[in-house]
Protein backbone atom coordinates (compact mmCIF):
# COMPACT_ATOMS: atom_id res chain seq x y z
CA UNK A 1 0.00 0.00 0.00
CA UNK A 2 2.78 2.30 0.89
CA UNK A 3 4.74 1.47 -2.19
CA UNK A 4 1.22 2.12 -4.48
CA UNK A 5 1.04 5.66 -2.51
CA UNK A 6 4.72 6.38 -3.55
CA UNK A 7 4.47 5.50 -7.06
CA UNK A 8 0.98 7.61 -7.06
CA UNK A 9 2.86 10.79 -5.86
CA UNK A 10 5.59 10.13 -8.43
CA UNK A 11 3.52 9.84 -11.02
CA UNK A 12 1.22 12.82 -10.01
CA UNK A 13 5.03 14.92 -9.59
CA UNK A 14 5.69 14.27 -12.79
CA UNK A 15 2.28 15.44 -14.24
CA UNK A 16 2.04 18.57 -12.46
CA UNK A 17 6.08 19.51 -12.54
CA UNK A 18 6.47 18.92 -16.11
CA UNK A 19 4.28 20.84 -18.68
CA UNK A 20 5.49 22.46 -22.15
CA UNK A 21 4.84 26.20 -22.51
CA UNK A 22 4.60 26.94 -26.03
CA UNK A 23 4.81 30.94 -26.67
CA UNK A 24 2.41 32.81 -29.73
CA UNK A 25 5.05 35.56 -29.23
CA UNK A 26 7.52 35.53 -32.43
CA UNK A 27 10.93 37.36 -30.67
CA UNK A 28 13.82 38.36 -32.87
CA UNK A 29 16.97 40.30 -31.97
CA UNK A 30 19.00 43.45 -33.87
CA UNK A 31 22.13 44.43 -32.92
CA UNK A 32 21.80 48.14 -32.93
CA UNK A 33 25.76 48.57 -33.03
CA UNK A 34 25.93 46.66 -35.61
CA UNK A 35 23.61 49.03 -37.38
CA UNK A 36 25.18 52.34 -36.24
CA UNK A 37 28.64 51.04 -37.39
CA UNK A 38 28.20 50.03 -40.58
CA UNK A 39 24.63 51.32 -42.29
CA UNK A 40 25.25 53.76 -44.75
CA UNK A 41 23.09 56.69 -43.47
CA UNK A 42 25.14 56.80 -40.02
CA UNK A 43 28.57 55.77 -41.10
CA UNK A 44 27.87 59.88 -43.37
CA UNK A 45 26.92 60.80 -39.70
CA UNK A 46 30.09 59.55 -38.02
CA UNK A 47 32.39 60.99 -41.09
CA UNK A 48 30.48 64.49 -40.30
CA UNK A 49 31.12 64.74 -36.54
CA UNK A 50 34.57 63.04 -36.72
CA UNK A 51 35.45 65.89 -39.34
CA UNK A 52 34.07 68.65 -37.05
CA UNK A 53 36.68 67.03 -34.21
CA UNK A 54 39.52 67.42 -36.19
CA UNK A 55 38.61 70.65 -36.71
CA UNK A 56 37.90 71.65 -33.35
CA UNK A 57 41.30 69.53 -32.25
CA UNK A 58 43.56 71.86 -34.94
CA UNK A 59 42.12 74.76 -33.45
CA UNK A 60 42.91 73.26 -29.90
CA UNK A 61 46.71 72.43 -31.06
CA UNK A 62 47.22 76.32 -32.34
CA UNK A 63 46.27 77.82 -29.01
CA UNK A 64 48.12 75.31 -27.24
CA UNK A 65 51.19 75.54 -29.24
CA UNK A 66 50.38 79.51 -28.40
CA UNK A 67 50.44 78.16 -24.94
CA UNK A 68 53.94 76.90 -25.11
CA UNK A 69 55.66 79.34 -27.12
CA UNK A 70 54.69 81.94 -24.37
CA UNK A 71 55.82 79.75 -21.27
CA UNK A 72 58.96 79.96 -23.52
CA UNK A 73 59.00 83.51 -23.62
CA UNK A 74 58.42 83.95 -20.28
CA UNK A 75 61.16 81.35 -19.16
CA UNK A 76 63.80 82.92 -21.71
CA UNK A 77 62.82 86.71 -20.10
CA UNK A 78 62.46 85.29 -16.35
CA UNK A 79 66.35 86.61 -15.24
CA UNK A 80 65.63 89.90 -17.50
CA UNK A 81 62.38 91.41 -16.10
CA UNK A 82 60.93 92.87 -12.32
CA UNK A 83 60.05 89.82 -10.83
CA UNK A 84 56.89 91.63 -10.46
CA UNK A 85 56.11 92.25 -14.05
CA UNK A 86 57.55 88.24 -14.56
CA UNK A 87 54.31 87.43 -11.73
CA UNK A 88 51.75 89.42 -13.75
CA UNK A 89 52.83 87.21 -16.81
CA UNK A 90 53.09 84.09 -14.85
CA UNK A 91 49.60 84.62 -13.63
CA UNK A 92 48.07 85.88 -16.94
CA UNK A 93 49.57 82.41 -18.60
CA UNK A 94 48.06 80.57 -16.18
CA UNK A 95 44.71 82.57 -16.70
CA UNK A 96 45.06 81.62 -19.95
CA UNK A 97 46.10 77.87 -19.79
CA UNK A 98 42.49 77.34 -17.84
CA UNK A 99 41.07 79.07 -19.95
CA UNK A 100 41.99 76.57 -22.68
CA UNK A 101 41.12 73.48 -20.22
CA UNK A 102 37.92 74.97 -19.92
CA UNK A 103 37.57 76.09 -23.73
CA UNK A 104 38.77 71.75 -24.57
CA UNK A 105 36.31 70.32 -21.79
CA UNK A 106 33.28 72.22 -23.22
CA UNK A 107 34.46 71.50 -27.08
CA UNK A 108 34.43 67.61 -26.12
CA UNK A 109 31.30 67.77 -24.40
CA UNK A 110 29.25 69.62 -27.14
CA UNK A 111 31.31 67.27 -29.60
CA UNK A 112 29.45 64.14 -27.27
CA UNK A 113 26.23 65.86 -27.39
CA UNK A 114 26.22 66.91 -31.23
CA UNK A 115 26.82 63.09 -31.92
CA UNK A 116 24.35 61.57 -29.56
CA UNK A 117 21.89 64.27 -30.94
CA UNK A 118 22.35 62.78 -34.35
CA UNK A 119 22.50 59.30 -33.79
CA UNK A 120 19.48 59.64 -32.17
CA UNK A 121 17.75 61.09 -34.72
CA UNK A 122 18.95 58.59 -36.98
CA UNK A 123 17.20 55.92 -34.84
CA UNK A 124 14.46 57.78 -34.81
CA UNK A 125 14.37 57.46 -38.62
CA UNK A 126 15.12 54.00 -38.76
CA UNK A 127 12.41 53.60 -36.00
CA UNK A 128 9.38 53.55 -38.93
CA UNK A 129 11.33 50.76 -41.27
CA UNK A 130 12.09 48.39 -38.22
CA UNK A 131 7.94 48.67 -37.24
CA UNK A 132 7.24 48.02 -40.60
CA UNK A 133 9.78 44.90 -41.00
CA UNK A 134 7.61 43.89 -37.96
CA UNK A 135 4.44 43.84 -39.65
CA UNK A 136 5.63 41.87 -42.84
CA UNK A 137 7.29 39.13 -41.12
CA UNK A 138 4.88 38.86 -37.69
CA UNK A 139 7.54 39.67 -35.27
CA UNK A 140 6.00 40.58 -31.68
CA UNK A 141 9.10 41.28 -29.68
CA UNK A 142 12.83 42.93 -31.37
CA UNK A 143 15.19 42.99 -28.49
CA UNK A 144 18.99 44.13 -28.62
CA UNK A 145 21.63 42.37 -29.29
CA UNK A 146 23.37 42.94 -26.68
CA UNK A 147 20.68 41.91 -24.05
CA UNK A 148 20.75 38.89 -24.84
CA UNK A 149 23.11 35.75 -23.16
CA UNK A 150 22.03 33.16 -25.80
CA UNK A 151 19.55 32.67 -29.26
CA UNK A 152 19.22 30.83 -32.17
CA UNK A 153 21.12 32.72 -34.94
CA UNK A 154 17.90 32.29 -37.47
CA UNK A 155 16.57 34.88 -35.12
CA UNK A 156 18.87 37.68 -35.93
CA UNK A 157 17.10 40.43 -38.26
CA UNK A 158 20.06 42.51 -38.58
CA UNK A 159 21.60 42.16 -41.73
CA UNK A 160 17.95 42.56 -43.30
CA UNK A 161 17.53 45.61 -41.70
CA UNK A 162 20.59 47.08 -42.85
CA UNK A 163 19.79 46.06 -46.06
CA UNK A 164 16.52 47.84 -45.23
CA UNK A 165 18.46 50.76 -44.16
CA UNK A 166 20.68 51.26 -46.65
CA UNK A 167 18.12 51.06 -49.75
CA UNK A 168 15.42 53.35 -47.94
CA UNK A 169 17.55 56.10 -46.20
CA UNK A 170 19.79 58.23 -48.12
Amino acid sequence: MIFKKKIFLVIIFFLLGVTNTWSSEKIAFLDVEFIINKSKPALLIIKKIEKIRDQETEKLIKIENNLKKKNDEINKTKNLISKEELNKKISSLRNEAKAFEELKKKTIKDLNIKRKKELDQFLKRINPLVQEYMKEKSIDIIIDKKNIFMAKSNNDITEDILEIINSKIK
